[in-house]
């Protein structure tokens, strides 16, 4: 019977879609924004909706001209306290698609082996091992999982994965990065 470390998940080649590059930008996004620059943002967003309530309420002189400020005010704030979680997404994901378009050329298929000693990326370039020693964290959402390392980010996505590769993936990655695997929004 096979111990834990002497498994081996060996995820074959696969092709990377738009789909994929798009949902790994922003992911990266997603990673790299730091929850106090989250909170900062929300509470900027709700600081003009409560102004142009007050001022609304208070200070209206119920001419159109303030009318028009208070719901303009409104109207960014509601902007600005959505904006992460609706329209980032969807400038990143435009953005992503268009440079994939522009590269999907130079694409190459991928051919990743997970086990206890490292993750493996293989394609028609070379192969070159990671060490979970080398990686600095890891972070997973709905759609793919991001490994952070010296050089760069490398991510996987979930598509590919069997629902046993997953358990088996994620296992490695959780002992071996402990408190330095994220997962934001996983099912």
């Amino acid at each position: 019977m096979k111990t834990e470390e002497t498994k081996r998940y060996i995820l074959e080649s696969y092709l990377l879609t738009g789909n994929d590059f798009a949902d790994y930008q922003v992911a990266v996004r997603r990673m790299k924004t730091g929850r106090g620059e989250l909170l900062l943002f929300r509470l900027c967003g709700m600081a003009l909706i409560f102004l142009s309530l007050l001022g609304r309420v208070f200070f209206t002189n119920d001419t159109t001209y303030d009318s028009a400020v208070y719901f303009l005010l409104l109207c960014l704030g509601v902007g600005i306290c959505l904006y992460y979680d609706y329209c980032m997404p969807y400038v990143v994901r435009r953005r992503a698609f268009r440079y994939f378009a522009s590269y999907k050329g130079r694409m190459l298929a991928n051919h990743v082996e997970f086990d206890g000693r490292g993750i493996r990326f293989v394609t028609d370039m070379g192969r070159e091992e990671i060490p979970y020693e080398k990686l600095r964290r890891a972070y997973e959402d709905k759609r793919v999982i991001l490994l952070e390392e010296e050089q760069g980010i490398r991510f996987l996505p979930k598509r590919v994965l069997t629902m046993d590769e997953y358990k088996g993936v994620r296992g490695f990655l959780k002992r071996a990065l402990q408190e330095n695997y994220l997962q934001e929004g996983v099912c």
